[in-house]
């Protein structure tokens, strides 16, 4: 999979951090602005973080009124921390707009496996790591959306769309973006048109950030993507938004405070509409912003120990469905069957079996085609003539068994399609 650069951080308990806050206010008296201003935003303090940035600026703009030397990188250096300025001030606003979410669990685990704490339903689809990227399939195993590099080894969104047993060719998303940043992490909800990814642009602030769209079917784009708030995002790499509506439960990833290889996925309840911390102190709200304590965010008295179970106990069972599964068959946008059982049109079960006999055909004459096509390209002009024939009767077999496919498994679709509304109408 490919990574942005981390940044570093290794976690500290809060009894440190405190102690390192005083160290912080000890430095902001003595009046070294940078080092303070650096220590606060670590801390999450960035309500203390601007002032110490305001008094670096100032600092700054009366040493310009008495020295002649170097005015113009002063000034440089002036409007570089204005800017620092903004975005520290913007951090501020976020925090003091947490979102109040029951966190209700966390784990942290390596990198290149952290998907196997996205325990999700059968009905949220399925989230597949491969060597490049992370692919959600849908329910019934028809789309697929995942990250890939593009232009300037950028990713971008995609998506692919299975018509009975062929994948079509990709097709980017339409979503805005920043033309020098990645788009990746997809996860679309069961309405086929929300759609939450990860952005190192469109006003990241730092690494991933977290973005939710949503699909406009009149001119098939997505509209102007919303960044997240905090707790969700932060000045780490944040990724992979899973919002399994079904369980009632959503997953997010984050590398903050966690060492290079690390990093923490949180399962959390997500609200219907967005819910904000109610307290005016900063310090709670800096902590619920950094997720200082699960603790702090569950509410009175509740038990979450039997959601957890019962989505452990769901995932569990759904794995050995999977394993038990002997094919998948999708019938229509709502029907997808598993074994010859599930099929309740006799006809339909027979087109099915005959689909998969010529299934097993072509696969056949494929792998004769291929050797035969290897034999001729190393083969002497005689060797070539005696070949020329077979490759081309294999080639014309090799059609006619893929329109014999198509017309056996269109044939069962269609059979069992008319079987379950005759059923439904009973």
């Amino acid at each position: 999979m490919r990574y942005v650069k981390f940044f570093i951080f290794f976690f500290v308990p809060f009894v440190i951090q405190s102690q390192t806050l005083a160290e912080a206010d000890k430095l902001y008296a003595g009046k070294k602005y940078i080092a303070a201003t650096k220590m606060y935003e670590q801390l999450y303090r960035f309500d203390k973080a601007v002032e110490s940035r305001k008094m670096q600026i100032a600092t700054l703009e009366k040493t310009i009124k008495t020295t002649k030397k170097n005015k113009k990188q002063a000034i440089a250096n002036i409007d570089a921390l204005k800017l620092s300025l903004k975005r520290t001030e913007n951090l501020a606003r976020m925090v003091s707009r947490c979102e109040d979410v029951q966190i209700i669990d966390s784990v942290v685990l390596d990198k290149a496996n952290f998907l196997n704490a996205y325990l999700l339903s059968e009905e949220a689809g399925t989230l597949e790591q491969t060597e490049n990227s992370i692919i959600h399939e849908n329910q019934v195993k028809n789309r697929r959306f995942y990250g890939k590099s593009g232009k300037n080894n950028f990713s971008r969104l995609y998506t692919r769309v299975k018509t009975q047993t062929e994948w079509s060719e990709e097709k980017p998303l339409n979503i805005p973006f920043d033309s020098l940043t990645n788009d990746n992490y997809p996860f679309v909800m069961s309405d086929g048109l929300t759609i939450y990814y990860a952005s190192t642009g469109n006003g990241s602030i730092g690494g991933y950030d977290l973005f939710v769209s949503r699909y406009n079917m009149d001119n098939d784009a997505y509209l102007s993507p919303k960044q997240l708030g905090m707790p969700f995002n932060s000045t780490f790499n944040d990724y992979m938004m899973a919002i399994d509506e079904f369980a009632g439960v959503g997953y997010f990833a984050t590398d903050r405070f966690q060492p290079e290889d690390k990093v923490v996925i949180y399962t959390f309840i997500p609200n219907d509409e967005p819910l904000f911390v109610e307290n005016k102190d900063f310090a709670v709200l800096s902590g619920r912003a950094k997720i200082s304590s699960i603790k702090d965010t569950r509410r009175q008295d509740a038990d979450y120990g039997a959601l957890l179970k019962k989505i452990k106990d769901d995932a569990e069972k759904n794995r050995q469905q999977e394993e038990t599964k002997d094919f998948v068959f999708v019938i229509n946008d709502e029907v997808v069957y598993y074994d010859l059982q599930d099929f309740q049109d006799d006809g339909a079960k027979q087109s099915y079996l005959r689909s998969q006999e010529l299934r097993a055909q072509i696969s056949d004459t494929e792998n004769q085609l291929d050797e035969q096509r290897k034999t001729y390209a190393g083969s002497d002009a005689d060797r070539k003539q005696a070949l020329t024939l077979p490759i081309l009767e294999n080639e014309v077999r090799l059609e006619n068994l893929y329109d014999e496919y198509k017309k056996a498994a269109v044939d069962a679709r269609n059979r069992e399609i008319r079987r379950l509304k005759i059923r439904n109408e009973e």
